[in-house]
């Protein structure tokens, strides 16, 4: 191509290699509405620009070659290819805003001896501990609600079927 250096269309259009065909398309109609020819004074570096981001865009937009361009150039579109190499800055980790880790934060033994303690009078209603409202006291336990009411309901049932039986065997 003229002698030019071959196009990454991934650092054209400022996206990633695993950019979708959605990510592609709206990089693309950011930077055609960014740097359009007839929206800027420099015709002929805008029309370069805007060159560039056309080729970029035919060769991202078509599935097929999209994969024919990432099967000829594997690296580029990634960090090991300069896509983001010179372009940004490299980050530097923020200075902690403390010198005191989270360890230091802890009480010692010493310090929850030291603790004030509440004193409390013989007679006093303990402070809850939590938000949580007290449980409602139960209901009376009667003989509906034990174990013994089911039996003898099942019992009755039981002397109801054998009657029941007895009695249709004796009509037949």
């Amino acid at each position: 191509m003229h002698g030019r250096q071959t196009l990454d269309p991934y650092s054209v259009l400022g996206i990633s290699r695993e950019a979708t065909p959605l990510q592609v398309a709206r990089a693309h109609r950011r930077l055609a509405k960014q740097h359009h020819p007839d929206l800027h004074e420099g015709a002929h570096q805008a029309a370069d620009r805007m060159r560039r981001i056309n080729e970029a865009w035919v060769i991202l937009s078509h599935p097929v070659r999209r994969a024919e361009y990432d099967r000829a150039f594997p690296s580029a579109g990634t960090p090991a290819g300069g896509h983001w190499g010179a372009s940004r800055a490299p980050i530097q980790p923020v200075a902690p805003s403390s010198t005191r880790t989270w360890a230091s934060w802890r009480a010692t033994a010493a310090d929850t001896r030291a603790a004030p303690r509440t004193v409390r009078q013989p007679g006093e209603v303990p402070i809850p501990r939590t938000r949580r409202p007290s449980r409602p006291d139960p209901p009376p336990s009667t003989f509906r609600d034990s174990g013994w009411a089911a039996v003898l309901a099942a019992a009755v049932m039981i002397l109801l079927l054998l009657t029941a039986i007895a009695v249709g065997r004796l009509t037949l």
